[in-house]
């Protein structure tokens, strides 16, 4: 045997005591706060790893993580026993309903949370409700706690540089996470009753086992039963001669609790190489001496048999790989666990398993049942040594990535992992950045997508929520939520007026004058396109200055219209141009902006309606309204509520070069200030022609994309790095199916909200599906 496995196995060799109580079963010795175990004579760690799309990724990109998992595999430790877990845990009805089902509040709104509910809870039960984990153990032979420690340091910050190389996220684990693990294994069905204090256990003089293992454990010979559950292990017995990358995620795409684990041994290239010379010198002497034995017979033209000539050719190949291809030698044995309610069950999931392992023959252990959970779990202990020797290729095979799920606890319905069936759910406040955007062609369903949201946020949520609505799409929804919101309908000759010059302490990133100013600016190349040089910037400056410093002192909020008056006031004929362009807003026709607000707009939702202004108009209302919601950002942010904010019809703000700069820092300031925006566009295209606004959408940390047109397809792919497969999920796509960029996942999913409920007919945009008869929906 090799001299470093040989070694390690001696480690692992511990001798039998009979176990007197379940706690005796589980072989931890020892645990510490920080999550290292002592297990015999080593030590143990923990680390979680996120899922990764490789079973959606082109080939090309499969090929590339495939690769660099291969140079993680080739950089593990020789001194040291590598566990890969993949852990399959049913969420429980408790947890689902704490985590993810809204409660009742008794203010009138309850029987939309009713019809909320029972969706989600129509389709957890329709999706397999399994969630899947992934974890890498590493156990170590130190002298004392210390080394270990040290050890430990430096092996997670490799892992996890090793791991972030292929997209993935690699954390270290606590001792109560480790435990939980092992808790919610031995006590399937009652996960929601783990709590473990190590202070408190101490004190108490408790033994940290009590709160983790089963009530009893029955041993046969062919499967245990932990409480009131069977399950039963398996292992890898014999390798097929070709091996699919897809073995790992057909034996766990089961749908039942359950765990597949790879105990990994990386052998030292030196020993590797004698090792396979020594095989291949004995190939050779057997040849040399059975083609001896064929001339003694005078049989001198005799053909190496085959079976002699595949020992050789392979030895060769392996040699070479060794030597030549960067390839390492493993020790790998597979164990899974699999568990179930009833004897009838456990028998048919074992049989359903080994017909997923294809040409693989999973082999259940006899008589060692104990040894082959102990195994399997994350602990850190090896007790079956069903060693197969493996090349780095073979082993990679072996591939434990599938396919990102985002399940974040607190977070929005989006939808349905389109692979995976599992429940989507976002929580924005865990990324880097709240910025979000809405794509997709008209029928694709993104208005019904940010209904659905600002549903949720409603019914959900304390926080506020404005909303730019260029269509009059939102406003019967806001309108049928009981007076929580108000709608504010901006159109010539109508009531609600709003004052552009409005502007709350606070206004601005850094000098509220210059962004005030620059939204002027804005407005006045809105009107008209040439009117915006070097000398109308100065005066424009000038007169806002002016304009709020006379304010300031006589207590009064300035207007549009004393704008214009201080802009005729002035001895440029510039001024009085500017001022001309001014007159239609001020004291013309359309003078809904020029003068003091005569509308609410301390209503939690906000909704402003510029249908009525026409296409010509409709930039300028967008500006203004964006201005406004600016100030009402600033004010919550000074009371420290959070404010969620969509715009529709984005792509009308990059139009003009001044429209663009305004907006890219109302952009930056309402990331800073607490709120949440996110931008809905048709016109895809037309937002990626623009600079500031291509930045802004690929520096965002959430993109809901649905069906694209073929162009915009294109872009979007190069922006955001999206793969061929990716992007087929973009592409003639059903309405409300598409990809979620969340982070660094990119999601495909599918959203099809049950039809007979009254909060689809509230929110769909269909003709003739919605609740409001003869008009939008």
């Amino acid at each position: 045997m090799i001299k470093s496995i040989k070694a390690i196995m001696r480690q692992d060799r511990e001798p039998y005591r009979v176990p007197r109580r379940v706690q005796d079963v589980i072989p931890i010795q020892c645990v510490w706060p920080d999550g290292i175990f002592k297990v015999g004579v080593k030590f143990s760690k923990t680390y979680r790893f996120t899922d990764i799309n490789y079973k959606v990724a082109g080939q090309e990109d499969k090929e590339t993580m495939f690769r660099v998992y291969s140079e993680l595999l080739n950089s593990l430790d020789c001194a040291a026993t590598t566990k890969l877990t993949i852990c399959n845990r049913r969420q429980s009805q408790a947890d689902f309903e704490q985590s993810v089902l809204m409660p009742m509040r008794e203010d009138g709104l309850d029987k939309y949370r009713r019809e909320y509910n029972q969706m989600l809870m129509d389709k957890a039960t329709g999706a397999n409700g399994i969630t899947q984990e992934k974890y890498v153990t590493i156990t170590v032979y130190k002298r004392d706690i210390e080394d270990a420690r040290a050890y430990f340091t430096r092996i997670g910050a490799d892992l996890a540089a090793r791991f972030a190389a292929l997209g993935s996220k690699c954390v270290e684990l606590d001792t109560t996470d480790r435990l939980r693990i092992l808790h919610d294994f031995y006590r399937a069905g009652d996960e929601g009753n783990f709590h473990f204090d190590m202070a408190d256990m101490a004190r108490k003089g408790h033994d940290f086992k009590d709160y983790i293992c089963p009530d009893g454990i029955e041993k046969h010979s062919d499967y245990l039963k932990l409480g009131g559950r069977y399950c039963r292990v398996l292992f890898l017995k014999d390798y097929a001669n070709y091996i699919q990358d897809e073995i790992v995620t057909n034996l766990t795409d089961l749908d039942r609790n359950m765990m597949l684990s790879i105990d990994i041994l990386n052998v030292p290239t030196d020993e590797a190489v004698r090792e396979v010379e020594n095989r291949l010198l004995g190939v050779e002497t057997n040849i040399t001496n059975w083609q001896r034995r064929q001339n003694q017979n005078n049989n001198f033209s005799a053909i190496v048999p085959y079976d002699m000539e595949l020992q050789r050719r392979e030895s060769k190949e392996f040699l070479a790989d060794l030597t030549t291809r960067d390839q390492r030698m493993m020790q790998a044995v597979l164990t899974l666990v699999i568990t179930a309610d009833t004897k009838q069950q456990l028998d048919t999931d074992t049989e359903k398993i080994r017909s997923l392992s294809g040409r693989c023959q999973l082999a259940v252990l006899k008589y060692q049942q104990i040894d082959g959970l102990n195994t399997v779990l994350p602990i850190g202990t090896r007790k079956i040594n069903a060693f197969r020797t493996l090349t780095t290729e073979s082993l990679a095979v072996f591939m434990p990535f599938k396919v990102q799920e985002i399940m974040d606890r607190g977070g929005i319905y989006f939808g349905e992992n389109a692979i995976s069936h599992n429940l989507i759910m976002c929580n924005k406040a865990n990324l880097l950045n709240q910025s979000s955007f809405r794509l997709g062609v008209p029928g694709s369903g993104k208005s019904f997508s940010v209904k659905e949201e600002i549903v949720f946020l409603i019914l959900n949520t304390d926080d506020d929520i404005l909303i730019a609505d260029p269509e009059g799409e939102y406003a019967p929804l806001i309108e049928a939520m009981d007076g929580l919101g108000a709608v504010i309908r901006v159109a010539a000759g109508g009531k609600d007026r709003l004052n552009a010059m409005y502007m709350v302490d606070g206004y601005g990133e850094n000098n509220p004058i210059v962004v005030k100013s620059q939204f002027i600016m804005s407005l006045v190349e809105r009107i008209d396109p040439k009117g915006v040089g070097a000398k109308q910037k100065s005066i424009i400056d000038r007169c806002t200055g002016d304009l709020y410093e006379e304010a300031e002192q006589k207590s009064t909020v300035p207007t549009l219209a004393a704008l214009r008056e201080k802009l005729m006031e002035q001895p440029e004929a510039e001024a009085r141009e500017i001022a001309l362009a001014l007159e239609l807003f001020t004291t013309g026709s359309l003078d809904i902006f020029g003068h003091d607000s005569t509308v609410d707009l301390d209503k939690r939702v906000v909704v402003f309606d510029i249908h009525g202004l026409g296409e010509q108009l409709k930039p300028i209302g967008h500006l203004v309204i964006t201005d406004t919601m600016l100030n009402r950002v600033t004010l919550n942010w000074k009371k420290g509520r959070r404010t969620h904010v969509f715009i529709d019809e984005f792509h009308v703000m990059f139009e003009n070069e001044f429209s663009a700069a305004f907006f890219n820092s109302a952009w930056r300031q309402f990331r800073k200030r607490n709120a949440y925006p996110t931008a809905i566009t048709q016109n895809v295209e037309y937002l990626l022609d623009s600079v500031q606004a291509s930045t802004m959408l690929s520096n965002s940390e959430f993109i809901v994309m649905l069906n694209q047109a073929a162009g915009d397809r294109e872009k979007l792919a190069h922006l955001l790095n999206i793969s061929e497969e990716q992007m087929s999920y973009i592409t003639n796509a059903d309405a409300g199916c598409g990809l979620i960029k969340y982070g660094s996942a990119l999601v495909p999913f599918v959203n099809h909200f049950p039809h007979n409920t009254e909060l689809y007919r509230l929110m769909t945009t269909k003709p003739g599906e919605g609740r409001f008869s003869g008009g939008r929906a």
